[in-house]
């Protein structure tokens, strides 16, 4: 019988008989289950963290716009003038 079935199995005998479980035994059965859950919940976030780091399109990401502006630096814009004035001088 696994875990979480038997701390199950004996919150459900503590309540038709309270007389078989002490309630240190009910405290115990009942936050062992609320750790097993707490622990499965842990585990299902932290696969969900490693799949999404997959980089593969899952649809939960958000699809932004690109911004309207080059990928150059700022300071690019610069070395694009003089080259073009050069140019413009040079003939």
């Amino acid at each position: 019988m696994k875990d979480k079935k038997a701390a199950k199995l004996i919150l459900k005998r503590a309540k038709k008989h309270p007389e078989l479980y002490s309630k240190e035994e009910i405290n115990f059965a009942k936050n062992f289950k609320k750790r097993l859950k707490f622990e499965k919940k842990q585990h299902e976030r932290e696969v969900g963290e490693r799949n999404s780091r997959s980089g593969k399109d899952d649809g939960v990401r958000g699809k932004g716009e690109q911004p309207k502006e080059s990928g150059q630096s700022k300071g690019s814009w610069i070395v694009r003038l003089l080259h073009q004035a050069r140019s413009l001088v040079g003939l």
